[in-house]
């Protein structure tokens, strides 16, 4: 059986090639006479459509693409409250020395002005900006309220 398929395979992609080779020949013979002169035919790129998958809510809307026995719906998505955010979360990692001082904020490395995301290890995330680093200390900015972060020595 894996012969047949192996040899179905083959006869395949040698009918492809045949026929692309015709195809491109063909082309060539009908083109006008150009300063083309390596004997290249010239191909146009077709753009390939990008596929959308729209996974449903309810059975009503239609079956999951990916899992079409599932009767689970999709997730509703709740926004979350905003709540107040703990600053203990944020912890200076390190400090690098001069000249160019690097601050290791939550296991992300952050030059002064840099913003980025950093994640707690309670799996939340919050996006912060690094305004200032100092010699033990560097200053965040989150949700618009100043912070500085000390290092935490004799741990």
């Amino acid at each position: 059986m894996p012969r047949v398929k192996y040899l179905a395979g083959l006869s395949l992609v040698l009918s492809l090639v045949g026929f692309y080779a015709t195809k491109a020949e063909a082309a060539s013979s009908k083109a006008p006479t150009s300063s083309n002169t390596n004997g290249v035919p010239s191909f146009t790129l077709v753009e390939i459509p990008q596929s959308v998958f729209a996974v449903p809510a309810n059975p009503h809307e239609g079956r999951n693409p990916f899992f079409p026995q599932s009767i689970v719906a999709a997730p509703v998505i709740t926004p979350k409250p905003n709540s107040p955010l703990d600053f203990s979360s944020f912890v200076l990692n390190g400090i690098t020395s001069p000249p160019k001082r690097t601050a290791m904020i939550n296991g992300r490395t952050f030059e002064t002005g840099e913003e980025g995301e950093v994640k707690f290890a309670s799996g939340g995330r919050a996006m912060i900006k690094c305004e200032e680093i100092k010699a033990d200390s560097a200053v965040i900015i989150v949700n618009g309220q100043r912070r500085e972060l000390r290092l935490r020595f004799g741990l």
